[in-house]
């Protein structure tokens, strides 16, 4: 009974979730180029014995069932990730598992149309899936799980509604509850609501955006990540009359937050307050002459 809260607390455990369609596809490109390797080289299962008309083009198509597969496992993981505060490593072994459901069906159907032309059957497809499909599996989804290993940031979930501090503090008054900026992302279940003297930056990633706003009790950053592009968020802030800096073309930046600014080379970069990562700086923007610079090594600048 002990291992059950054990196994529990590992699968609850906090993962990655990748944003970027190209990076969870370039993911999978290594996974099918891994087995690919292994039929041209290894040649399991008799292999070397088959050389029909088109031998390569038809290997490549089993790679090629594994990218497709991609697709309803990415649709379904958005829909997942859109309705929950963070990811964890149940709900990637569990889109791993339709990833690997559609691959394994995709392959079989390649086998029977193309490469050992036959009719299929549930039979045939429970002995392609053991004998072909399963050890391949057991190879690449430990590849997979280490690719998408734990991410050390901590996603908050965002709030449903805005809540104003009147509704959260006892005794506190409407009138003395500061105004809140309400961020609606693209999906319908996103929105997020926030105090102006809590936004410290926000950057663009893909069709997301991942918001660092300080905690409410002010003890470190929180993330969020919501589906909108990175210029309706600088306007919806502007409209709550919060003035951001544009530094980069996938960054905004709260100028009370900024501290210092420095320069490495050609690069020019950020300290903001309460932030560890440093921020770049775009060569067109012109940064206030009376903000004080400091050296690299002041800054703790990263290479």
């Amino acid at each position: 009974m002990s291992a059950l809260p054990s196994v529990s607390a590992w699968l609850q455990q906090r993962w990655h979730f990748e944003a970027s369609p190209w990076a969870a596809l370039r993911r999978f490109g290594l996974a099918a180029g891994l087995m690919l390797l292994v039929l041209f080289w290894l040649q399991p299962f008799g292999g070397e014995r088959y050389r029909p008309p088109g031998w390569v083009l038809r290997l490549l198509g089993y790679g090629l069932c594994l990218l497709l597969a991609v697709l309803p496992m990415r649709a379904w993981s958005l829909r997942r990730r859109a309705r929950q505060s963070s990811w964890r490593l149940q709900d990637e072994l569990l889109a791993l598992a339709i990833w690997a459901g559609f691959s394994v069906t995709l392959s079989y159907g390649h086998s029977c149309w193309w490469v050992a032309p036959r009719a299929p059957s549930w039979a045939d497809f429970a002995i392609f899936s053991l004998a072909f499909a399963l050890p391949f599996l057991l190879m690449l989804l430990p590849l997979l799980l280490w690719q998408g290993r734990a991410d050390a940031l901590t996603v908050q979930p965002a709030r449903p509604s805005a809540q104003t501090d009147a509704e959260t503090q006892p005794g506190a008054s409407p009138a003395a509850a500061p105004p809140l900026i309400v961020v609606q992302g693209r999906n319908r279940d996103e929105q997020l609501s926030f105090r102006r003297d809590q936004f410290v930056c926000a950057q663009a990633q893909q069709n997301y955006v991942r918001l660092q706003l300080e905690a409410e009790d002010g003890r470190g950053i929180q993330a969020h990540l919501l589906r909108l592009p990175l210029g309706e968020l600088a306007t919806t802030l502007a409209g709550g009359e919060l003035a951001c800096w544009r530094v980069h073309r996938s960054w905004l930046v709260a100028p009370e937050r900024v501290q210092a600014w420095g320069q490495t080379g050609r690069q020019r970069q950020l300290r903001l307050r309460g932030l560890d990562a440093l921020i770049p700086v775009s060569a067109d923007f012109e940064l206030p002459p009376e903000l004080p610079s400091a050296n690299p090594e002041a800054l703790q600048f990263r290479p």
